[in-house]
């Protein structure tokens, strides 16, 4: 009953996102003998090409263990011009009108052109060859959704997966679970509340359960009603507390992983995060100050899972 009232509540805030048309980027024609085939249809993953804070070099000491080897990223022109040679690649093979039939493509294409993809205006690109993709009977894997989203939010235009997502006869690319939950993440704290509606109907249109049965999806839909403060964010806020409550006993944050111990990059699809923990004791302490600013008290629930997932270490603590 809660859920379905959460749902309601959630439907009477007007779902309202901008829409904008993809941008037609000129593909630049890959030159002969530039590119070798075999290359392109690897399975190569190529590193995330964010930059990143230099990290300055220590010298080893006599009792560490042999020093690891750090992967070097592309040049910006060198992934310009690996990007525009795989697009010239693949444009002739997708579609059903198809010019070209062979050599045939493989997924980690896709993944390599959403990884070299730097720009907004790139990934608008890559999801304007979706349709051709389907259209030969192939289908895109959760992780590669996955992929996406996560490189939307981290070149800052997550409105672009809000769309692919949304246009489902058009994009066909899958929402899962990880990647619906990055999605909320990507809009929960610098979008309207009617963004992050939107995103959290979603759950419901790609067979999803729905947000108030999964803890860290619930947690950043009430963090973003309670930061909202309006009547009706409010009011979803706390319908969804209770469900987030009662979600406690099914869930338990993944451990750190231990000094020493090598984890996949978390640009390669489906690799290991620590994510989604991180965000749930980032909002469940939000939640905590909200009900305690609504109610003059603390929530025990609330806090006792807080203090035994060691996210506070004093009970009078946030």
């Amino acid at each position: 009953m809660a859920s379905f009232v959460a749902r309601r509540a959630t439907f009477n805030i007007r779902t309202v996102y901008s829409r904008r048309p993809l941008h037609n980027t000129p593909i630049l024609l890959r030159k002969k003998g530039a590119v070798e085939i075999e290359d392109l249809f690897s399975d190569e993953v190529v590193g995330d090409l964010i930059p990143s804070e230099p990290v300055p070099r220590n010298k080893p000491s006599p009792s560490a263990g042999p020093a690891k080897t750090a992967v070097a990223k592309p040049a910006p022109k060198a992934s310009m011009a690996r990007f525009n040679q795989i697009l010239a690649f693949l444009t002739p093979r997708l579609g059903r009108t198809a010019t070209v039939k062979t050599p045939m493509v493989r997924n980690s294409v896709w993944v390599q052109l959403v990884q070299l993809a730097t720009t907004q205006q790139q990934l608008e690109t890559i999801t304007g060859m979706f349709a051709g993709w389907t259209e030969t009977g192939h289908k895109f894997e959760n992780s590669f959704s996955e992929l996406f989203v996560r490189r939307c939010e981290e070149l800052k235009c997550p409105l672009l997966a809000l769309k692919v997502y949304g246009e489902c006869a058009k994009y066909s690319l899958p929402l899962s679970l990880p990647a619906a939950r990055q999605l909320l993440h990507s809009l929960h704290q610098k979008y309207p509340i009617e963004t992050v509606m939107t995103a959290a109907a979603l759950y419901d249109v790609h067979n999803l359960p729905s947000v108030s049965q999964d803890i860290v999806s619930a947690s950043l839909v009430a963090s973003a009603c309670f930061k909202h403060n309006s009547k009706h964010s409010l009011t979803v806020a706390n319908v969804l507390v209770p469900q987030i409550k009662s979600l406690f006993g099914g869930y338990q944050p993944k451990p750190l992983a231990e000094e020493g111990t090598e984890q996949a990059p978390a640009s390669i699809p489906g690799a290991f995060s620590e994510k989604p923990s991180t965000w749930l004791k980032w909002t469940l302490k939000k939640i905590d100050k909200a009900t305690y600013k609504q109610k003059g008290k603390r929530d025990k629930a609330i806090r006792r899972w807080r203090e035994r997932s060691e996210h506070i270490i004093a009970p009078a603590s946030f």
